[in-house]
């Protein structure tokens, strides 16, 4: 339960890079201010996700190995691109899993039926995952650099 909650809420710490879509309704004098407040609010979310989705990345590699914990973290990227897009284009909200269930399961099948009558769907799941499995594999392999793995500790003697 507690691994759906986190699956189901992820894709709102990404969603906020999206945001920035608001700043074209704004008065040019408060551009700079607001596009300074967006930028401190998406790199906090998206730090959160991000450090979030590595933990579990983490212990994923732990219970299953490499590549398996790999596939994983791409298929939950891609799920939080798709969650991105069902937000800011179809206007639904996490909380409509359990509210309205029935109309985002029918959004989601029309649109997985006929995914050439929804062009903006494809290039803005793509994009939304391209930029985000980019960011992490970054992060992921960044962080390899300075973080070793444990070596293996030798058996305790027994005397």
């Amino acid at each position: 339960a507690t691994s759906f909650l986190w699956v189901v809420f992820l894709p709102n710490s990404f969603y906020l890079i999206s945001d920035f879509i608001h700043l074209q309704e704004l008065p040019r004098a408060d551009i700079l201010y607001d596009s300074l407040m967006f930028t401190a609010f998406v790199t906090t979310g998206v730090v959160l996700g991000f450090t979030s989705l590595f933990l579990v990345h983490l212990q994923l590699r732990r219970r299953f190995g490499g590549w398996p914990a790999e596939v994983w973290v791409g298929i939950t990227l891609l799920l939080c691109s798709a969650a991105i897009y069902l937000g800011r284009d179809l206007r639904w909200n996490t909380w409509d899993i359990l509210v309205n269930p029935g109309g985002l399961l029918f959004d989601i099948s029309e649109r997985l039926a006929h995914p050439g009558a929804y062009p903006n769907m494809v290039l803005l799941i793509v994009g939304f995952f391209v930029v985000l499995a980019g960011m992490y594999h970054v992060l992921w392999r960044g962080t390899r650099l300075f973080v070793r793995p444990a070596a293996p500790r030798a058996p305790a003697r027994q005397d």
